[in-house]
């Protein structure tokens, strides 16, 4: 799914930009094909105006200076003494210069015949098209005692030709460069932006189908206790029941995690911060779990500091979720006879507080993926009343108060978990 949505936003980017780009160059291009067939026009203006000067200076015209002009001019010249072509147009004359000459004086009938009634030496240019082609013409008339002498001056922009084919070629060999270009940055670009959806995705596909996992060994045993009860009775009734009974509870507490998480995801898991006592807080957590670790011969200790700890911004309900994760985690992997160290200690910026036991440890793999949902680093020995979501919640929890948790080797030989919350000095809070 995300290769072809990948694709097509490649293309789709390639596309827009490439679009942009041809637009912006055909504007350019346009203006300056404009810029060219003009400065041409000019051209051919200023040098009609040197050859009226030469041919009103000078009664007869030479072959040399027509042959002069013509190689230095590039320009083909067409001279017609009263309607007939002289000598050198005889000569000189192409294939489409009759039609050429015959569809200017067509075209431009008026131009001309107002150019006849002075009797000075008069001149025009026109910018016309013949056979699809463009071209230039420059229009000299002199008067005569016998006539007229007409001057036909043809540009046929060869060279404005040349170099509007150039232009053509050289732009679009950027172009095409700039969309192999586009397409590779695209294909980049959109592959890094898709990422973090596509990674959302598979962690909440591995979500759904770990949820999907957790639920079904709590259900298929409460459908197996229930379906065991209707072939016994009396004690052995009671004690399927009491299975189905534990297996709703774990249950219960499984949804719970979930709902937690999914408001977290959404944002509706908020935190309502006040100054609390965490030294109190502490001990009250370090008391709840007092009871369950006497039953497997735990020795629970709890530190505290001397001093009398300033308050911390933070919510208290929230808190003891954190610690009651740790503590129980600590409790389910420390073995019997074993020892779990509550601490709580304080500094200028944070307040810090550890759990740490002696049991097995977690390996520096493990250590990596403790936080994710539904990881659990060692599942033959897992309580059945763990489902790996707790930690997952404590590190939501932490993020929203702004802190840390982290993970290490205790000194105990086993695992120590440290909370960070940030100390805001007294003369600061509301």
């Amino acid at each position: 799914m995300f290769s072809k949505v990948h694709r097509r936003l490649t293309l789709l980017f390639t596309a827009f930009c490439i679009g942009i780009l041809a637009v912006m160059s055909a504007t350019y291009i346009m203006m300056s094909i404009r810029s060219i067939y003009k400065n041409a026009l000019t051209r051919l203006e200023s040098d009609t105006a040197v050859f009226e000067t030469y041919l009103t200076n000078n009664s007869t015209i030479s072959d040399d200076w027509l042959r002069n002009i013509q190689s230095n001019y590039n320009y083909s010249f067409y001279i017609y003494d009263n309607g007939n072509p002289l000598h050198f147009t005889h000569v000189n004359m192409t294939e489409t210069a009759p039609e050429l000459i015959a569809q200017l004086n067509e075209e431009h009938k008026e131009e001309l015949e107002d150019m006849r009634d002075h009797w000075s030496v008069r001149r025009n240019v026109f910018s016309a098209r013949h056979r699809m082609k463009k071209f230039n013409a420059g229009v000299i008339i002199r008067p005569g005692d016998n006539g007229f002498t007409v001057f036909y001056i043809i540009d046929s922009l060869v060279r404005e030709k040349q170099q509007i084919t150039t232009l053509l070629l050289s732009f679009g060999a950027v172009i095409l460069l700039a969309s192999a270009a586009l397409f590779l940055f695209a294909w980049a670009f959109t592959k890094k932006l898709l990422r973090p959806i596509k990674e959302s995705h598979e962690q909440q596909a591995h979500f759904i189908a770990a949820a999907s996992h957790e639920i079904r060994n709590p259900v298929s045993t409460i459908i197996s206790a229930l379906d065991a009860m209707k072939d016994c009775e009396g004690k052995q009734q009671e004690e399927f029941a009491d299975i189905a009974r534990r297996e709703g509870q774990r249950l219960t507490i499984l949804t719970e995690d979930l709902l937690t998480l999914a408001r977290s995801d959404n944002g509706s898991f908020t935190t309502e911060l006040k100054p609390t006592e965490l030294d109190t807080l502490v001990i009250s957590c370090y008391e709840a779990f007092l009871a369950p670790s006497r039953e497997k011969s735990i020795d629970l200790r709890i530190t505290l500091p001397d001093d009398v700890p300033p308050t911390a911004p933070a919510d208290a309900e929230r808190i003891k979720q954190i610690l009651s994760i740790l503590l129980s985690n600590a409790v389910s992997y420390t073995p019997e006879n074993g020892i779990i160290e509550l601490s709580y200690t304080f500094d200028r910026n944070w307040h810090t507080i550890s759990v740490a036991d002696s049991g097995s440890g977690i390996s520096d793999e493990d250590k990596k993926h403790v936080f994710e949902r539904f990881y659990r680093a060692d599942r033959s020995r897992e309580s059945r009343s763990h489902f790996g979501l707790g930690l997952a919640i404590a590190k939501e929890i932490t993020e929203l108060h702004h802190g840390t948790i982290d993970v290490a080797d205790s000194s105990l030989g086993g695992t120590e978990f440290i909370l960070r919350l940030k100390n805001v000095p007294e003369n600061n809070e509301q």
